[in-house]
């Protein structure tokens, strides 16, 4: 489906892991969710670095809205606002009731998250050596906190993994595409966030082809080493992680603010968005 000028293509999971997991050749792999398609909209660099993507996954709850109020043409432009004003409460009983009907129509959600466990597995498994690179943030205690001893928590859990972990200093950055070109990694996990990790991921698969693997992760390792706690499995099946982070979150009005708008304002830009057509 087309969300605004990104094109998400409908995946099964099993077979996106599959082909993804050859490394035969380079493929990047971003995972837009509502917050990112918005963005789009105002920075038209960040579109084109997304678009230089060879998949894109559909992760957040609020495309399978999207992906339900594009799906109703009608040549009145008018009328399809008004009618899919209507049907929101439908769009939202099918994400709720009818999700298995949307995974077969819109592609099978495929979470940052999921994706990184499972890759990470997969990596420990077959001796495929991985580089990750972290955010940079000298003021944010509790993160330079948690890097300090993010190399003995990720071997703790994934004793058999092969890996380089870089904090991707700006003042460094030749130093890290160099360590990374000579090394034997085949997977790049970047957690830069929103636009740097695009950058990142890009950069050095350009100047790295042993990389041939190369995903945005977001906080994916901060759940995998225990910085950060996760939706119960339960939740995250139900799709409610997003409740559980309201409640779990020390700034809780922001959260429910970021939620407000990958749910409801970005479900009313689809709606209203004449060239999204």
């Amino acid at each position: 489906m087309k969300i605004f000028k990104l094109e998400i293509p409908a995946l099964n999971y099993a077979d996106f892991f599959k082909k993804i997991t050859q490394l035969k050749k380079q493929n990047i792999v971003f995972t837009p969710n509502p917050e990112i398609c918005l963005k789009t909209l105002d920075d038209k660099e960040f579109l084109r670095l997304l678009q230089k993507a060879d998949y894109l996954t559909s992760d957040g709850i609020g495309l399978y809205i999207a992906y339900q109020i594009e799906n109703l043409q009608v040549e009145n432009f008018f009328l399809q606002v008004f009618l899919n004003l209507i049907l929101l409460p439908y769009y939202f009983f099918n994400l709720i009731f009818r999700r298995k009907m949307l995974y077969e129509k819109y592609g099978e959600r495929i979470c940052g998250s999921d994706l990184t466990i499972d890759l990470t597995k997969f990596a420990e498994k077959n001796d495929i050596h991985i580089s990750i690179i972290d955010l940079y943030n000298p003021t944010d205690l509790a993160k330079v906190a948690n890097q300090k001893v993010f190399w003995p928590r990720l071997q703790k859990y994934f004793p058999g993994l092969q890996f380089d972990y870089h904090i991707y200093n700006p003042a460094d950055i030749k130093n890290i595409i160099k360590h990374i070109s000579e090394s034997d990694s085949q997977i790049l996990f970047s957690t830069l966030g929103m636009k740097s990790q695009e950058q990142s991921v890009i950069e050095i698969m350009q100047k790295c082809q042993n990389i041939k693997l190369g995903l945005w992760i977001g906080s994916s390792f901060d759940y995998m080493t225990g910085f950060q706690k996760r939706a119960p499995d339960i939740m995250r099946q139900m799709w409610l992680e997003w409740l559980y982070r309201i409640f779990t979150s020390p700034n809780k009005l922001q959260r429910l603010i970021r939620i407000y708008k990958a749910v409801v304002v970005f479900s009313l830009y689809v709606v209203f968005k004449r060239d999204s057509r």
